[in-house]
């Protein structure tokens, strides 16, 4: 009878071991289906990622070369107005104090950030005040106003690529927000 009792021992110890490598065999093939998708969202996750920083990168280079058709487009309306400047006499057209005046407008650096270049430096010193003869001529004037009208052209086109980029990102990330 021990025997009996042996051999179904060794049975039930054989159909134990045969249970717990199923057992095991079965998990493991649950934990490598459960790193197989998790790697699998990973990857979409990531190609989302490239894809939104193609698509990024694309808008902002669109962005720049509109700007850049801009700037040359203001360039060229400038130099025109070089050519017609330079045919304008030299006749004065503001006297000393119109031409102090004038100077002295934004020569405080109020409200004006410091340049990139000089990111902690004082502010720039005031304009020297324009001698009692001094006057500006109509080329003066006119090359002035063309500068700035182009300054402020180039800036606020500028700005608004910048303000067009950050609108595309918002609208991308509320996009991926839901």
């Amino acid at each position: 009878m021990i025997p009996v009792l042996y051999t179904h021992a060794a049975a039930a110890a054989i159909a134990a071991a045969l249970a717990f490598g199923a057992t095991w065999q079965v998990q493991a093939w649950r934990w490598a289906a459960a790193d197989g998708q998790r790697i699998e969202q990973e990857q979409i996750a990531q190609a989302a990622r490239e894809t939104d920083a193609r698509q990024q990168r694309h808008f902002a280079d669109h962005a720049a070369a509109q700007h850049a058709q801009q700037l040359a487009t203001i360039n060229t309306q400038l130099g025109d107005a070089h050519a017609h400047i330079a045919q304008l006499s030299g006749r004065a057209c503001f006297g000393a104090g119109t031409v102090r005046m004038l100077n002295g407008i934004g020569a405080s650096g109020l409200g004006v950030r410091a340049p990139a270049a000089n990111p902690a430096g004082a502010p720039p010193a005031p304009a020297a005040p324009a001698p009692d003869d001094a006057y500006a001529s109509e080329r003066d004037t006119a090359e002035h106003i063309a500068l700035c009208r182009a300054s402020y052209a180039a800036v606020s086109d500028q700005l608004n690529r910048i303000l067009d980029i950050e609108d595309e990102r918002e609208r991308r990330r509320a996009a991926t927000s839901r």
